[in-house]
């Protein structure tokens, strides 16, 4: 539940009390019945709101799970175990490779355990068409992907793009990366 409904339902709350205080308390019919009917009108005002609430927090979980995809990248050790992640949520393309000063890439594997296989600009992965696709870039030990589930690796070509999908494992060299 996020704040805005906690705090909607903190103010209903409230007012129900503050209307049980005034019809028990107030002796004056004109001041318990105006501040009855004022009280009920902040009930109903923020249990509108929260209705509201709820129903925008469950129209945005269904974008974000209609939107769920790719948006993260996980280096993996030796292990399996993670040990560097980069967020490419809202990126369009992404260039892997080993920078040292000369090159601009976004995913630098300058300091992985295999960094003498990545080559300075080694592959490069573009959004298109509501998806991620990658292509090396003429490597010297290429790309490979190891799709999620399966053992078999694929070859990546430099001339054809290959679909990248959640759980695959990207190896530029032997460095692997996860798509997450």
């Amino acid at each position: 539940m996020n704040r805005k409904i906690t705090l909607d339902i903190t103010i209903i709350i409230s007012a129900i009390t503050g209307a049980v205080l005034s019809y028990a308390y107030l002796q004056k019919p004109i001041e318990k019945y105006t501040s009855l009917l004022l009280l009920t009108a902040i009930i109903v005002f923020f249990l509108l709101m929260t209705i509201y609430d709820m129903s925008e927090e469950k129209h945005f979980l269904k974008y974000d799970r209609k939107r769920a995809g790719i948006s993260e990248l996980l280096l993996l050790g030796e292990d399996n175990n993670v040990t560097d992640t980069w967020d490419i949520y809202g990126k369009t393309s992404i260039v892997f490779g080993r920078d040292e000063g000369e090159f601009q890439v976004d995913v630098n594997l300058k300091n992985t355990d295999y960094a003498g296989t990545v080559d300075g600009e080694h592959a490069v992965m573009n959004y298109s068409g509501g998806g991620w696709y990658i292509e090396d870039l003429d490597s010297e030990n290429g790309t490979r992907i190891q799709r999620g589930g399966e053992g078999k690796m694929y070859k990546v070509s430099s001339r054809e793009p290959c679909r990248i999908e959640q759980g695959d494992v990207i190896y530029l060299g032997l460095a692997p990366v996860k798509v997450q």
